[in-house]
């Protein structure tokens, strides 16, 4: 494997694939430059700010008529769309790529569903302050958040009567795993958290009248126990970082495991006081990370597919409408999973309907008086300034950033008979560029 083949499988872990911007000059990097660079310009922070703070109060207002309601609900769906759009737009352009895929990650791991777009956001930047940073102080955060208290009902979680559901979440899908804790566990950590609420400007509260001040007895241990020392319990727990661990691995690495590679980089997780940076670079950096076997084998997800296109190609704009209607047709919008547990990942992307779509899809990026399908879809490209940066790229080379190897012979013969009967240079060229994007290939990071 070269160079420019291993460049290509970076990008596609560590970001979203190649940035059309900077195609001509990757393969003047060395992957530990490239590596070095990705992770310094991902260090700066910057939170989505496309919700204002009082749309999220809104609902609190008094004497709403049914008609204000309903126009407050429309408002509401807006403001989630232009959130999704935000984001999608965000994690097309930045330079700030790692932390914007890592902030994708953790929007599945801490799945969440709410109507309060506002409140969605605010769950969105402390997942992105916190992406490469300490997951414990992102469990704490994530925990406090109005968004999470409200989609796992902690707000009705009282003393007189608790609410497990936050409890049981907390374990199974954010920390240990399944068949890592029992039902008393849950039981008394779930009174433990009584009391843990937000208020209607959004703020997290601790309501003492609400809270279950008796011993409980969690993973062994007996005291009079908060929530605080539940998510610190949670955290001593080796499982916790080799779950997260693993979780990490399926999602960057492959899906199936090679257990020595994995318990190194749970431990080092682990002793690291779970410092994400630094189990990212570890994974990003190993040798373990370029085997073949590790080499485009995982399906991306709907939102990696999206964005990847919109680094790889200059957008000129993005409609609104278009972007939505693509994740949907895809099955993965975001801000809604379909439930707690996030989406499915992996292999489950693809069905006989999915993968006649995907490789569909960029033929809506033809210019639009060549496009039959611009009826239902405005990606508007600059193919212009595309064939402009990538001029003096060989085909192999522009090939093999697009699907991770150089073309063969078939395919170019295959490809240029498609083309051929275009006159029109920057025309066929553009068919040519989209063709590759249609590869079984191009599905694959």
């Amino acid at each position: 494997m070269d160079n420019l083949q291993k460049t290509h499988h970076l990008l596609s872990r560590a970001a979203f694939g190649p940035a059309f911007k900077y195609l001509p000059s990757y393969g003047d990097y060395s992957l530990q430059n490239l590596t070095n660079y990705i992770f310094k310009s991902s260090r700066e922070v910057n939170d989505l700010s496309i919700v204002t703070r009082e749309s999220a109060f809104m609902q609190y207002a008094s004497r709403l008529t049914p008609e204000k309601k309903r126009e407050l609900r429309k408002k509401q769906r807006e403001q989630m769309l232009d959130l999704n759009v935000g984001w999608i737009s965000r994690m097309s352009t930045t330079d700030a790529v790692l932390r914007e895929k890592m902030t994708l990650f953790w929007h599945d791991h801490f799945a969440c569903n709410i109507k309060n777009p506002y409140f969605a956001q605010d769950l969105n930047n402390i997942l992105r302050r916190n992406a490469l940073e300490s997951f414990g102080k992102m469990l704490f955060e994530v925990s406090t958040s109005p968004a999470m208290l409200q989609f796992l009902n902690n707000q009705q979680n009282k003393a007189k009567s608790p609410n497990e559901n936050f409890a049981r979440e907390v374990m199974e899908l954010f920390t240990l795993g399944r068949d890592h804790y029992t039902e008393d566990d849950i039981k008394n950590a779930a009174r433990a958290f009584t009391g843990w609420g937000f208020d209607r400007n959004g703020e997290f509260v601790f309501r003492k009248k609400q809270h279950d001040y008796g011993r409980k007895t969690f993973m062994g241990r007996t005291g009079n126990f908060g929530g605080e020392d539940i998510l610190k319990m949670l955290l001593e727990n080796k499982q916790t970082a080799r779950f997260i661990t693993e979780k990490i691995y399926h999602y960057f690495i492959n899906e199936n495991t090679d257990e020595d590679f994995l318990n190194s980089l749970s431990a080092g997780f682990y002793n690291s006081g779970y410092n994400i940076e630094k189990l990212m670079y570890d994974i990003f950096t190993s040798e373990q990370f370029y085997n073949d076997a590790n080499i485009n084998n995982l399906v991306k997800s709907p939102a990696e597919l999206i964005v990847g296109y919109g680094r790889l190609l200059p957008v000129r704009s993005y409609d609104k409408k278009s972007i939505i209607r693509m994740q949907r047709a895809l099955g993965q919008v975001l801000f809604m999973p379909p439930n707690v547990g996030g989406w499915p990942y992996g292999k489950e992307w693809i069905n006989s309907t999915s993968i006649v779509y995907r490789m569909q899809l960029p033929y809506t990026f033809l210019p639009q008086k060549n496009n039959r399908h611009k009826k239902w879809m405005t990606l508007d490209v600059d193919w212009q300034k595309f064939f402009q940066e990538t001029q003096n790229m060989s085909t192999d080379e522009l090939t093999t950033l697009i699907i991770g190897r150089a073309p063969t012979a078939d395919e170019k013969r295959l490809i240029n008979k498609t083309t051929m009967r275009f006159n029109y240079a920057p025309f066929k060229e553009t068919v040519q560029t989209i063709s590759w994007l249609c590869l079984p290939e191009y599905q694959l990071g």
